[in-house]
């Protein structure tokens, strides 16, 4: 039984290792020298490195990965918060802020849409 154990536990450990050197290596942070180290580090501290690893990896990705949606439809970006939607209208769209209209409609019903 401790033998069963000690299996999945080592199995567990060395996917997470994989994880942490899959992030390292499709990582565009740092030059090949801080990735050799962050794999050495990982690899050197089994659970507790490439936790470290792939939280650290996780906090510098740009912004636009996380706001990125790469779900069963394939590359598309979510509804609304795209590169074209913010640059070319701002952080409403332009929904009749400066043409007079309600807004988002508020109390006025469905005017501002």
């Amino acid at each position: 039984m401790a033998t069963v154990v000690a299996s999945v536990v080592l199995g567990l450990v060395v996917l997470l290792n994989v994880v942490a050197t899959a992030f390292i290596l499709r990582s565009e942070f740092g030059t090949p020298i801080q990735k050799v180290v962050q794999l050495i580090f990982a690899w050197a501290l089994p659970l507790v490195g490439s936790i470290i690893v792939i939280a650290v990896l996780k906090v510098t990705r740009p912004e636009r990965e996380r706001r990125f949606d790469s779900g069963s439809l394939g590359t598309s970006w979510l509804p609304g918060i795209g590169p074209e939607s913010e640059a070319a209208h701002g952080h409403h769209g332009g929904h009749g802020e400066a043409s007079g209209g309600a807004g988002h409609g508020g109390d006025a019903g469905f005017g501002g849409h």
